[in-house]
């Protein structure tokens, strides 16, 4: 047993107490003993540090087993060595049953047996302490992702003639969610897009883009024009963010199929990329500041025409902010995306297949993992998914 490891010894017998302190004196001599003739005396005079402890069974204020659950229910991390009377005491064996790492009996043990099971008895413990530790942080690993996945919205989409497909990627390590956020809602004759980014990459910048996702979703329910909308999430920002930097950048997209036009508003945000005919195009629009960087000031509708089957692709800034290659000083920029759009859909890949291989071109020219939240929406006419499908 290492030296200076730090053991309780609870004993009612003051002549069993310091033969046992000798015992273990005799073969590690550095190791720190505090005795304790109750079960009360030693919870309430507990050391800050104890690696294990010897629980004699015959204690005055504890007889039998209930000691043994009285210490485990005051300090179950601790492992317990309980010494019994009797070698033929079943008692022994029922405290293995109750948690003790092991069982002694008075008596019939030398220094070198009870330096050894005090020595596995420590070994055991954190072994289990361990276990306990693992189990616990994957179920409370398990917890946040359900939750995380939960708070990733579904569109409220009911026409059948716009399909939609999401890629979202946090830039935290081991997490779900990020500060980037999108949404899609149809409201009467319209379908309503939404994608931002919420400075920041954290659990706090994730919370934030919740409530602004949150917000969105209900102010369109409500029926407020889309520049109405924009200004009740900068609204929520400014009262919910945790300081006075704290912006987001916002796209918001208003469809109207039926019509064949969409608008387009944009506030610090990157410009939608549409599909229709042949060519790849940005949606270009008046630019306006990120929400709570001018308050009050909102950006103005860019409106634009839609004819046949197109598709649309929303995203954030995290996709196109990497370097354009391994050590290069240049970034991807909307134009490199652009490019390798038009090549994914010139080739018939998949719509589904859009915002992951997207995501694959910018970390394969920046040489490794995207460091920042990305988020990609692609929503298209049924027949637009059908014309890519059909191609591969």
């Amino acid at each position: 047993m290492p030296v200076q490891h730090s053991l309780v010894l609870v004993e009612g017998d003051p002549g069993d107490a310091l033969l046992v302190e000798q015992l273990l004196r005799d073969v590690t001599p550095d190791v720190i003993v505090t005795s304790f003739t109750s079960l009360t005396d030693a919870l309430e005079g507990w050391p800050d540090h104890v690696d294990c402890v010897l629980l004699d069974l015959g204690l005055p204020d504890a007889l039998g087993l209930s000691s043994l659950r009285k210490l485990r229910g005051a300090v179950p991390d601790v492992p317990v060595v309980v010494l019994t009377g009797r070698i033929d005491d079943t008692t022994g064996a029922e405290a293995l049953a109750e948690g003790a790492q092991d069982f002694l009996v008075k008596g019939q043990v030398d220094g070198a047996a009870l330096q050894r099971s005090v020595r596995y008895a420590v070994e055991r413990g954190r072994l289990n302490l361990y276990e306990r530790q693992l189990v616990a942080s994957e179920i409370r690993a398990s917890e946040n992702a359900r939750l995380q996945r939960g708070l990733l919205p579904s569109p409220l989409l009911k026409t059948d003639r716009l399909l939609t497909a999401t890629t979202y990627r946090p830039g935290r390590e081991r997490a779900l969610l990020g500060g980037d956020f999108y949404d899609v809602v149809e409201t009467g004759a319209a379908v309503q897009l939404l994608i931002g980014d919420v400075s920041g990459h954290g659990p706090d910048e994730a919370a934030l883009g919740v409530a602004l996702r949150i917000a969105w979703r209900s102010l369109v329910l409500a029926g407020l024009p889309a520049r109405d909308v924009l200004l009740g999430v900068e609204q929520v920002l400014l009262a919910e963010r945790d300081h006075d930097e704290r912006f987001a950048t916002v796209a918001m997209v208003v469809l109207h199929p039926e019509a064949g036009t969409g608008e387009v508003l944009l506030a610090g945000h990157p410009a939608p990329f549409l599909h229709l005919g042949c060519q790849v195009v940005e949606l270009g629009a008046e630019p306006a500041p990120a929400l709570t960087m001018v308050p009050g000031r909102c950006c103005e509708p860019h409106r634009f025409a839609l004819a046949g089957d197109w598709g649309l692709v929303l995203y954030t800034d995290g996709l196109v902010e990497g370097s354009a290659g391994p050590g290069a000083p240049d970034r991807l920029g909307s134009e490199g995306l652009r490019a390798h759009l038009e090549d994914l859909l010139r080739s018939g890949t998949a719509r589904e297949d859009l915002g992951p291989l997207l995501v694959a071109e910018a970390e394969r020219r920046q040489g490794g993992p995207l460091k920042d939240d990305v988020a990609v929406l692609v929503v298209g006419t049924a027949g637009w998914w059908v014309e890519r499908t059909s191609r591969r």
